[in-house]
């Protein structure tokens, strides 16, 4: 009998911890999901801070560089921001004056040599015109 009322209590307790188990997982689940809808998406203002970030990131290398023109970490955080910004032409320049700061580091080289290809590349699509599209001819009646 003590053996019956032992196998009954040993169940209902794994039935209620089953029952608050899953009641505590689906009021986890619950406010996961009710925070994931009220977050707003990502918008345009992101990109533009990041933009604006870069900028400033950009301003305060050319900063530094205005006081010691041959700092190579300023210059190498200079090319960095202005290939994530894509001004090609700028990255050019300040690979340019890395070069000339220490002419043997064979990464930089390479690097200018991509971006060299890159610029030629841009430019040789650049000289392909576009064709007109043809209008359809009218069958004659």
């Amino acid at each position: 009998m003590e053996n019956s009322k032992k196998s009954i209590w040993t169940k209902v307790f794994i039935i209620g911890s089953g029952i608050a188990f899953l009641g505590s997982s689906l009021l986890g689940l619950g406010s996961m999901i009710s925070e994931s809808i009220d977050r707003p998406a990502p918008t345009e203002n992101a990109a533009q801070s990041q933009s604006a970030q870069l900028q400033a990131e950009e301003k305060g290398f050319a900063t530094v560089l205005a006081r010691e023109p041959n700092n190579q970490t300023a210059l190498r955080g200079l090319v960095e921001i202005r290939m994530r910004r894509g001004d090609i032409p700028g990255t050019k320049a300040a690979l340019e004056q890395l070069i000339k700061l220490d002419p043997t580091n064979v990464q930089y080289q390479e690097f200018l040599a991509a971006v060299n290809k890159q610029i030629a590349d841009t430019k040789k699509m650049g000289t392909l015109k576009p064709t007109e599209p043809k209008q359809p001819t009218q069958p004659s009646k």
